[in-house]
């Protein structure tokens, strides 16, 4: 019994370690789309979403991204921090400073062997 807990704790540690980073690039390309089709990929068909607005689904967030306006610089979040809950399953926040200064926390999913955002949450930053 002591090995095979030994062995899942081994296998679940080395399928998060290079995840981590993985997900921090992905969390990248998302902040860096540009329109509905560079973001449907990453999001989860069922995600819950929760914004100025209020609750929010991927047909919302997906017409969101339509209308937004192109961004003005480089996406420059920061201060991550990535953790797993289970192997396929990650909790992810990070900051993003000015013009649009905010905290935002992800649920991450594995889902058929490719990571999807399934819950997202972002709180403005008070300067």
């Amino acid at each position: 019994m002591l090995g095979c807990l030994v062995s899942l704790m081994v296998i679940a540690a080395t399928a998060t370690a290079g995840d981590a980073d993985e997900l921090i690039e992905l969390d990248k390309k998302w902040g860096e789309s540009v329109g509905a089709d560079a973001l449907a990929p990453i999001l989860s068909d069922e995600i819950l979403a929760i914004g100025a607005e209020g609750l929010g689904d991927k047909a919302q967030m997906l017409k969101d991204a339509e209308e937004a306006e192109p961004a003005t610089g480089p996406y420059n979040a920061g201060d991550y921090k990535v953790r797993f809950l289970s192997d396929d399953v990650a909790v992810m926040v990070h900051s993003t400073p000015a013009p649009d200064s905010h905290w935002s926390m992800h649920v991450w999913q594995k889902i058929d062997g490719e990571w999807r955002v399934a819950a997202t949450a972002g709180v403005p930053i008070e300067e």
